[in-house]
């Protein structure tokens, strides 16, 4: 059983074990998130050199670069992962993997964010391809609530902060409203 969830990296420190693909696409992931990336690996891709910001390690994988981090990434060698699960995994720190054979109780969903809205989806590692296609799927289908987003936004804090019955029956409603509807509402509802 799996629970998705979205993990706020800011400032987070995080390690990074590997020097490959898997390795550099987890790095700028992870940057992209807001962390603070330690990469970790014997010898790196050349194309680590057009990453800024993120600190190498040239060595190999010690439990002791796990110190201070919240996240490790495993994206070495499958018997590397292992240890770095094992050893994540003792320290309470959660760990990703790509593979779930490989110990880590956190693994990467294929995702994107389509105007602040984040799709995500997985397959559970039986057939990672076609996660592509079902973004497809889902990014046409958020499409239309991408422009009403900051609307809905808004009206959910006031409607909320009222807390009345009617109010919260209002909020499930919301997303069948255009957002010509939507911005009515809000106009309304600032007023009083």
């Amino acid at each position: 059983m799996s629970l998705c969830v979205e993990l706020s990296l800011e400032g987070a420190r995080v390690l990074v074990v590997g020097g490959g693909r898997l390795a550099l696409r987890r790095c700028v992931q992870l940057q992209q998130e807001g962390a603070s990336v330690c990469a970790v690996a014997p010898e790196f891709l050349p194309a680590f050199d057009r990453l800024h910001g993120i600190e190498r390690r040239i060595a190999a994988y010690e439990a002791s670069f796990l110190d201070g981090c919240i996240l490790a990434a495993a994206a070495a060698t499958p018997e590397v992962n292992r240890r770095l699960a094992a050893d994540a995994e003792a320290r309470g720190i959660l760990t990703l993997a790509a593979a779930p054979e490989q110990g880590a109780r956190a693994h990467v969903l294929k995702s994107e964010r389509e105007n602040g809205i984040l799709l995500a989806c997985s397959t559970g590692g039986a057939f990672p391809a076609l996660s592509a296609s079902l973004l497809d799927s889902m990014r046409k289908a958020a499409s239309p609530f991408a422009d009403r987003l900051p609307l809905l936004r808004r009206l959910r804090r006031l409607l909320l902060d009222r807390g009345d019955e009617e109010s919260l029956i209002l909020l499930a409603e919301l997303p069948e409203k255009s957002k010509e509807e939507l911005a009515v509402l809000l106009q309304s509802l600032e007023k009083n």
